[in-house]
């Protein structure tokens, strides 16, 4: 009989070589991504430490970044400073981060594993490559950016829930949002749950963080973080009569802005929130088993990220919920929309790669040309990724649908295990 894994296994490896190959191809396609992320903390950690204002500074080596934290996140940054250089501080995020990466896929592992489901050694391996190596990881690595940290604390509080200790998961996942707000977004999902105190727990810390960052450096950059940075990062303006295709933005609102080029940023914002709302409403309907509930912490992650505008590698905040349910769904529809969206989200083709591929490629003028328009136009209305965005949320939904109206023992999918 047919492996019932072989499809997962298949997947999670073709996302392992997607982002192998995004790393070879880093060097030639996007050099300025290296230690982006890393030269900001380090030259607005230095700025804070000498008395400036860290908003102002731009790194020498990437003069169009700035930090965009809340003040009090710089505090995590001192270590980087200590280094003393940004490539120190880039070692450290690179040997921080990879270490996290271990944890990470400890913490699935053990999710996948306490729910009765027998991983085989590959399995475990492609978990740990998944997080570490993954077309949505490698980017993190290269940038020495911090998304595995939160997905970390997502997993955290996600098992801490689980294991009923609320107080300590509404903290984990307000610490995630404390970083880059949006996570904050798994609120609803405890709201959902009805887990009073991991809410409570998560608006205390989260307005706790928020004190302390006015105490600990004063009302200025609070200020400025709420009035200026945050208002930044909309990037609204950027949608005003469609998306520019070279725009790696993953998000709802690009065909919004393509097909309806009248519409107003914030009409756009508006439609866009309009349609993900019901969905995360459809994914939340049946929590009475822990597959429903991560597929409904997956959809509300999800359409967070699909509503704001974010690059592909922010969907590695998705990785605990999501490799969990792709082992613990049984073969079926579901877990082939699931496999299917994971695969989408893989996608990762930016448009001028295809400009250069077509540049070399045998090609002649005419044919190249037409290509080149239809690429324009095919990436005004969407990233590859965004299919799959709508498969996960069509496999949240479905899923939900089926299970809804059944009792909470007929809801939880069962695997049976596999040999080692």
């Amino acid at each position: 009989m047919t492996d019932e894994r072989t499809a997962v296994r298949a997947t999670l490896a073709t996302t392992i070589v997607a982002g192998l190959v995004y790393l070879l191809a880093v060097p030639l396609l996007r050099p300025a991504q290296v230690a982006v992320a890393t030269d900001v903390y380090y030259h607005a950690g230095t700025t804070l430490l000498a008395g400036g204002d860290p908003y102002a500074v731009t790194p020498p080596s990437h003069p169009t970044f700035h930090y965009i934290y809340p003040p009090l996140v710089l505090l995590a940054f001192v270590p980087h400073v200590l280094t003393g250089s940004p490539l120190g501080a880039y070692l450290f995020q690179t040997a921080l981060t990879l270490a996290t990466a271990a944890v990470l896929a400890a913490v699935i592992v053990r999710a996948i594993e306490d729910a009765g489901v027998a991983l085989a050694r590959r399995d475990r391996l492609l978990v740990g490559g998944v997080v570490l190596a993954s077309v949505h990881s490698v980017p993190v690595l290269v940038m020495g950016q911090v998304n595995l940290q939160l997905a970390l604390a997502i997993a955290v509080g996600a098992r801490l829930l689980a294991g009923g200790r609320e107080l300590r998961a509404g903290a984990a996942f307000a610490l995630a949002g404390a970083v880059k707000l949006f996570p904050a977004v798994a609120g609803l999902w405890l709201l959902a749950q009805r887990s009073w105190r991991a809410v409570g727990a998560a608006i205390a810390t989260g307005l706790g963080t928020i004190a302390a960052g006015l105490v600990v450096f004063g009302v200025g950059p609070t200020r400025t973080f709420f009035t200026e940075v945050v208002p930044g990062e909309r990037q609204a303006e950027a949608f005003s009569g469609g998306l520019d295709p070279s725009a790696m933005f993953v998000t709802i609102r690009r065909p919004l802005a393509a097909l309806a080029t009248e519409l107003s940023p914030d009409a756009l914002a508006a439609v866009a929130l309009a349609l993900l709302v019901p969905v995360v409403l459809a994914s939340l309907r049946d929590l009475r088993s822990e597959v429903g509930r991560l597929i409904g912490l997956l959809a509300t992650l999800l359409a967070a990220l699909a509503y704001l505008p974010l690059e592909p590698f922010y969907y590695s905040l998705l990785y605990y919920p999501l490799l969990v349910v792709l082992y613990r769904l049984p073969p079926g529809r579901v877990r082939g929309l699931f496999l299917a969206g994971t695969l989408g989200l893989s996608a990762i083709v930016s448009y001028p790669a295809v400009e250069q591929l077509l540049v070399v490629a045998p090609l002649s003028p005419e044919t190249a040309a037409a290509l080149a328009v239809t690429a324009r136009a095919l990436f005004s209305i969407a990233q590859p990724p965004l299919v799959g965005v709508v498969l996960l949320f069509a496999g949240c939904v479905y899923w939900h649908h089926e299970h809804a109206a059944r009792g909470s023992e007929a809801t939880e999918p069962t695997e049976r295990p596999t040999t080692k």
